[in-house]
């Protein structure tokens, strides 16, 4: 059985790879935990307040957006903080835009 030092680098398509990893997890953990929380929230209300079918729809429609916006801000910030890791600069302040995120 052979074993594998950790102390070198990794090549450039393992860490391409491990930071696609991390990124798509964090934003998934975080995405899909709002719209669970968020969608329970709106059915609860539906039930309690007896609303319409129309108006949960077109809540449950701006739950699926803001996850959508979050999943791809969470994967873009986490893919950037982990390049800015990667090559030992510090991290800087989150940015409301995603395509600052991609910016280095």
């Amino acid at each position: 059985m052979s074993q594998v030092a950790l102390d070198g680098p990794l090549p450039r398509r393992h860490r391409a790879w491990l930071t696609f990893l991390i990124s798509f997890s964090a934003a998934v953990c975080m995405a899909g935990g709002f719209a669970i929380m968020a969608v329970a929230f709106v059915f609860a209300s539906a039930v309690l307040f007896d609303l319409s079918h129309a108006l949960v729809w077109t809540l449950n429609g701006i739950i699926g957006i803001a996850s959508l916006w979050g999943f791809v801000w969470v994967f873009s910030r986490s893919w950037h903080v982990e390049k800015r890791l990667a090559s030992g600069v510090e991290i800087d302040d989150p940015k409301v835009s995603i395509i600052e995120n991609w910016r280095d």
